[in-house]
């Protein structure tokens, strides 16, 4: 425990309450770390997610409401919630007054509010006069150096967004939120990982509860596809929990947008073509398919794209001519993967805005 015997030394003001550091990672061999809170009604803490530690909430006296990936609940006195590493989580004091622990596993995030958070002189709440500011942005900073993502604004109204295409019962709303996640997904400005995959995860189970309901559904997955191109990786989304999910009645936007998304995946390339082989998909939209899931393996295989890689016929002296012409590029096994990769973004940007188009033809429609 503290050598002060209280912790008075260890006494910050955070967001406008007052926490006190009781035990940090230094007391306990690393193991963990436990922090006395105080706050009012409007404590809110921003939403974050770490990667090395968790955080279990036990609440003193009052009531805490906490999001973990995005479902609510509440905790009261003698209660508590666990609050995982690798999910995006928050928590917010929703009563008068809140008297709470937060245990911190393993210890050392404690340094984080040492860093950002300025002394507490006394201890008590601060009036509303006399309330201490956290800037938000050495906040940030501080956290990613601690191995933890603190969402800034434009991240919290995308995940907020992801909750009301998830719950929401309004079209106008829904389709109002697909906006603001699409103005997050598609900016210009880089994405954090951890921003990424908790978009993720989000879309994936709005796509897993709604995508049989309305059309305009289509656009998580169709977004899953473009965080998918941008992260440059595998994203933590259940490929095979989605194309097991693949019906054949789904309407042409639903199907376009996941041969779209699922055009991404080559390493499932069999399973994903046999299932979206029974829906609505064109001829020529299965061959765009299988074309961005079938790396080739010669150059002879190139340049087969436009309009559609099913409509490229040739005759037989048609096809010796043609293979005897590229067998005398100068090119590179290198080079032929180069093409290939480049092409295979032209057929994704194609199958993407298809996609969109059926959608926002079906809200016409509707």
């Amino acid at each position: 425990m503290p050598s002060s015997g209280d912790g008075a030394d260890r006494a910050r003001w955070h967001l406008g309450g007052l926490l006190t550091i009781r035990a940090a990672a230094q007391d306990t061999n690393g193991s963990l770390a436990v922090i006395e809170e105080r706050a009012a009604r409007g404590y809110t803490t921003p939403p974050h997610v770490h990667r090395r530690e968790d955080e279990t909430l036990f609440v003193i006296d009052g009531t805490l409401e906490y999001t973990v990936g995005g479902g609510a609940a509440t905790v009261t006195a003698g209660e508590a919630a666990f609050l995982p590493r690798g999910v995006p989580h928050n928590f917010a004091v929703v009563s008068d007054q809140a008297h709470y622990l937060v245990i911190v596993t393993p210890g050392g995030f404690e340094r984080f509010f040492s860093e950002v958070s300025p002394p507490a002189a006394a201890q008590r709440l601060p009036t509303p006069a006399d309330h201490p500011h956290t800037d938000p942005v050495r906040m940030a900073a501080s956290a990613a150096r601690l191995g933890t993502t603190v969402f800034d604004a434009s991240d919290r109204g995308a995940l907020a967004a992801v909750r009301v295409a998830l719950v929401s019962p309004s079209l106008h709303e829904i389709t109002g939120a697909y906006r603001v996640i699409e103005d997050a997904v598609a900016s210009a400005g880089p994405l954090a990982d951890a921003v990424v995959d908790a978009l993720a995860l989000r879309l994936a189970e709005v796509a897993a509860a709604r995508l049989s309901e309305h059309p305009v559904h289509a656009r998580s997955l169709i977004l899953l596809g473009i965080l998918a191109e941008r992260a440059g990786r595998d994203l933590p989304i259940g490929v095979p929990a989605l194309v097991a999910a693949v019906r054949p009645d789904w309407p042409e936007a639903t199907a376009l947008a996941a041969a779209y998304l699922l055009a991404h995946f080559p390493s499932d390339a069999a399973a994903i073509e046999s299932a979206l082989r029974v829906t609505l998909l064109t001829e020529p939209d299965l061959g765009r398919l299988r074309r961005c899931l079938t790396e080739p393996g010669s150059v002879e295989q190139l340049g087969r794209v436009w309009p559609s890689p099913t409509m490229w016929t040739l005759d037989p002296a048609e096809r010796d001519l043609d293979r005897r012409w590229r067998a005398a590029l100068p090119v590179t096994a290198e080079t032929v993967s180069e093409l290939w990769r480049s092409e295979t973004v032209a057929l994704l940007a194609y199958l993407g805005a298809k996609a969109e188009h059926a959608v926002e033809t079906a809200l016409r429609d509707a």
